[in-house]
């Protein structure tokens, strides 16, 4: 899913750093690697480039795995995001402190902390980015806020039409409805942040249903040309 976007993505980060690679080349990894390895509905493609290397992993997506949670639970990490740095806006392989955070949120029984910026506005969880339903409207922090803008991310502002604004801690615990969103989870309900419970709404669960006929229309096209 939504493999131009993630290209065009990379192209940005990859230009950014000074890594030359061509796109051609790097979609042409990909779908190789579908094919050889045995990619399913449930797998999860990675592609890492460094200046010397391409490297394609394939590993079983977590958040279709059986038992896999269907709502989150959530706090607010210790460690700030810069919102200064261009890096915080890029997928590189820095991704330390994330890894660190979530480590120790999963110690409090919390599934993805939420990391703040140093102005102390909401930035991004671990591995997702923040939506939340704020007096009638689908509201998500702007990437001038220190967070990765996420495929998904920008896959459901289509979808629901979500306002790009700063979103104070406060107001995030008096929303009416709060959900994560990324390329494998889709959007994950937030059950609670700290102390305070949210309760599954309705948006969510139109952007999966959103989500599920994508890739329903993704995977016919496929099919369709794998039969030509």
């Amino acid at each position: 899913m939504f493999l131009d976007d993630h290209l065009t993505r990379l192209d940005g980060t990859l230009r950014y750093l000074g890594i030359e690679a061509r796109r051609a080349d790097l979609e042409t990894m990909v779908l190789r690697a579908c094919a050889g390895l045995g990619a399913s509905d449930d797998s999860a493609l990675k592609l890492t480039v460094t200046e010397r290397n391409r490297v394609v992993s394939l590993r079983r997506n977590p958040y279709a795995a059986p038992g896999a949670k269907r709502v989150f639970r959530c706090d607010f990490a210790d460690v700030r995001r810069n919102e200064s740095s261009p890096l915080a806006r890029m997928k590189t392989l820095a991704y330390a402190e994330n890894i660190m955070e979530k480590r120790r949120a999963r110690g409090r029984a919390v599934d993805e902390p939420l990391f703040l910026n140093t102005r102390g506005e909401v930035a991004e969880g671990a591995v997702s980015n923040v939506f939340a339903v704020i007096g009638g409207d689908v509201v998500t922090p702007p990437v001038s806020c220190g967070l990765l803008p996420g495929v998904m991310r920008h896959a459901v502002i289509g979808f629901t039409g979500a306002v790009e604004r700063p979103i104070m801690p406060d107001e995030l615990l008096r929303a009416d409805e709060v959900f994560l969103t990324n390329s494998l989870m889709g959007a994950m309900p937030v059950a609670g942040i700290g102390g305070v419970e949210f309760e599954p709404g309705s948006v969510s669960r139109d952007v999966n249903d959103a989500y599920a006929r994508m890739v329903a229309r993704t995977r016919a096209r496929a099919q369709e040309k794998e039969s030509r």
